[in-house]
């Protein structure tokens, strides 16, 4: 079995895998690309490098991908199934890492603790009572998609801020929100409209690109905060710098962009009551070990026949 690394990852994985298989690990790899070695791969782990339909066409043995993360928009899923191979993610290994992050966006935003940082080491911090901020405590989180890291990120509201969560996910039953505390509400438009925090924490799809346009900030509190580190193309970058440059909302803190990392003279980047981070969000110790780990455990299970425990396109597996 030959399995190719594509991206860095942390060694764990890699290690699992060479008990059983021979690794090409290409960062180690100068001068050679997947496109050189796709073709006698069994198996690939992969981050963000786009693996499309022409690439596939080059694979001759791959029964498996493995996303390291939980997003896929990178990976050609459909062309992948046409194939009878199965695409596979990494969805249990970081919700702790990006829900924690979610809730230092909304801490520091509440407390203008990133514009406070930076007008003081630039000299010009003024009035003190211009960086009033807001508490926490007892303010409703709205989230737009109850997965791993929006439940996540409601279990750490509640117990550490005693906040009320209300959201919307078309797939979630009512049942199971209410079992987790949380009030689902049946249109997003709800959860826009009563949240003191927006959190968006949903995969990109063709039918949640650009769900959140100006219609839907429009419907938000002047005092409410938004923050998304899913993908960037959820949020409509230009209608949400027109909010806040004009304080139609308080704040948002993304991290994430259309263009990754987004250019320096981005508009967004210009403004204080904006908070951005360069698609971090995942990416702690812990989360990269556990997602290495998964992606060598899902490669073995495929290679010992056995089910993989995250696919994405399990029509593929016969």
């Amino acid at each position: 079995m030959k399995v190719v690394i594509a991206e860095p990852m942390a060694p764990e994985g890699p290690d699992i895998l060479r008990k059983e298989a021979e690794v090409l690990y290409l960062p180690e790899m100068p001068g050679t690309s997947l496109v050189d070695v796709i073709g006698e791969a069994d198996a690939i782990g992969v981050r963000v490098l786009k693996i499309d339909r022409s690439l596939l066409e080059k694979a001759r043995k791959l029964k498996i991908i493995a996303k390291h993360g939980v997003g896929y928009d990178n990976i050609d899923v459909a062309a992948a199934s046409e194939k009878h191979i199965v695409v596979v993610n990494t969805p249990e290994s970081n919700a702790e890492s990006v829900a924690e992050h979610d809730l230092g966006l909304m801490l520091s935003l509440a407390k203008k603790i990133t514009v406070c940082d930076r007008v003081l080491r630039e000299g010009r911090l003024g009035s003190r009572e211009d960086y009033t901020g807001t508490e926490l405590k007892d303010k409703t989180l709205g989230l737009v998609g109850m997965g791993r890291i929006g439940t996540t990120l409601a279990r750490q509201c509640q117990a550490a801020f005693t906040m009320n969560v209300i959201g919307y996910d078309p797939y979630v039953p009512v049942e199971k929100a209410l079992a987790l505390g949380i009030a689902k509400k049946e249109k997003l438009d709800h959860v826009m409209q009563e949240a003191d925090f927006v959190a968006v924490c949903i995969p990109l799809t063709e039918e949640t690109a650009n769900l959140i346009g100006a219609r839907e900030l429009g419907l938000m509190k002047r005092s409410a905060f938004l923050v998304n580190s899913s993908r960037g193309r959820i949020v409509d970058e230009a209608a949400l710098y027109e909010f806040l440059v004009n304080k139609k909302i308080a704040g948002a803190g993304m991290d994430v962009f259309v263009k990754e990392p987004p250019d320096k003279e981005h508009p967004l980047l210009s403004l204080d009551n904006f908070i951005a981070t360069p698609h971090c969000a995942g990416s702690t110790a812990e989360a990269m070990k556990r997602m290495s780990i998964t992606v060598a455990e899902e490669i073995l299970r495929v290679f010992h026949g056995e089910r993989p425990k995250f696919p994405l396109n399990p029509q593929a597996l016969g």
